[in-house]
């Protein structure tokens, strides 16, 4: 892993602004990992029928088109569907 750290609050608010375009009335939840990346859990109807792989693929798809380089503290991405819960 990196030894860049990074500036959570910045980056977290980043993601989670970038995700509320595309999930405007989902629950989408961020903490804090090692030296400041953005582990990310997101509940949405979106991923209902979608396996875990795609569902982690489907998101940091749209973090890396949304956001660029700026997606790069993004280590984790728990993504559930409603049918999962």
């Amino acid at each position: 892993m990196s030894d860049i750290e990074f500036d959570y609050p910045k980056a977290s608010q980043s993601v989670v602004n970038a995700l509320r375009e595309e999930f405007p009335h989902d629950t989408i939840a961020t903490t804090k990992g090692y030296k400041g990346r953005v582990h990310v859990k997101i509940v949405s109807e979106t991923f209902n029928g979608m396996n875990g792989e795609d569902r982690q693929a489907f998101v940091y798809d749209l973090l890396r088109a949304k956001l660029g380089e700026e997606s790069q503290p993004v280590t984790l991405v728990q993504a559930w569907g409603t049918e999962d819960l």
